[in-house]
């Protein structure tokens, strides 16, 4: 959380991975701008709303309004992925979510394309070339982990919008529900765990320490599922996962801080 020009906002700023070209003819997400909802934002605020318990919005910026935010809130457009407008209560000085995100051209545009192709095979493994004998090489995408970062990006976000304020729990938090925001996105849940896994395992600690935390681990006060097996995700996600966050919320809130 940081107080800005007057304003607060929250933002997510991971390991400053270039933005690589994104074939094909789909259309901008954020096409239309501020008049239209375009596939991905629709599907987008679904999934945060459904974290949330209620309704919330994730926006594509294009790179002209991206770039006059950056202009207003002093950030690197070029390393930040998305921003939650906070607002405080005058009167008692409580911050919370605006209810929206504004999300980057790179995180919009890497986000759809996984929301386009949801599968390893799509997402994940590309063409190389072929051998002598014509074999299809196969091999990662080179831009595999930048769609990961973008998946994830969208659970950070959907934690600052469902009241989670400060970044490193932010983080914590939407590493847990990064295969519930995959599978939402079309991802199979086995796909979807281990790409959550992989987050874990190679992103959250290289990342700028203040969105990491030593209780960010199982059993960790931050986690979110302490009965559930499984880390950084459950086995099996709870039905209503958007009243877990809440409680999960109002805990941090009390004087004794979260379980």
């Amino acid at each position: 959380m940081l107080a800005i020009r007057r304003s607060l906002v929250a933002w997510l700023i991971v390991l400053g991975v270039a933005a690589p070209a994104v074939a094909g003819v789909r259309q901008a997400p954020w096409q239309g701008g501020t008049n239209q909802i375009t596939p991905f934002e629709a599907r987008a605020s679904a999934i945060a709303s459904s974290l949330a318990g209620h309704r919330v919005s994730i926006e594509c910026v294009d790179p002209t309004a991206w770039r006059s935010l950056a202009a207003q809130y002093s950030f690197d457009p070029a390393l930040t992925w998305a921003l939650t407008p906070l607002r405080s209560d005058s009167s008692t000085g409580a911050v919370e979510s605006s209810g929206r995100s504004l999300f980057s051209p790179r995180g919009c545009r890497l986000a759809d394309a996984f929301f386009a192709a949801p599968t390893e095979r799509g997402a994940r493994i590309c063409s190389h070339g072929t051998t002598a004998k014509r074999r299809t090489l196969l091999g990662e995408c080179d831009d595999w982990g930048s769609k990961l970062l973008a998946v994830h990006v969208l659970g950070h976000e959907s934690m600052h919008l469902s009241g989670v304020i400060d970044e490193a729990p932010a983080d914590c938090l939407g590493a847990q529900i990064g295969a519930f925001v995959a599978q939402r996105l079309g991802a199979s849940a086995g796909f979807a765990r281990s790409l959550a896994l992989e987050y874990w395992r190679y992103y959250y600690r290289s990342q700028d320490p203040r969105y990491q935390s030593p209780d960010c681990r199982d059993g960790g006060r931050l986690d979110l599922f302490p009965h559930r097996h499984g880390w950084p995700t459950p086995n099996r996600y709870p039905s209503r996962l958007s009243a877990v966050i809440a409680r999960f919320v109002a805990s941090a809130e009390s004087p004794e801080g979260p379980p």
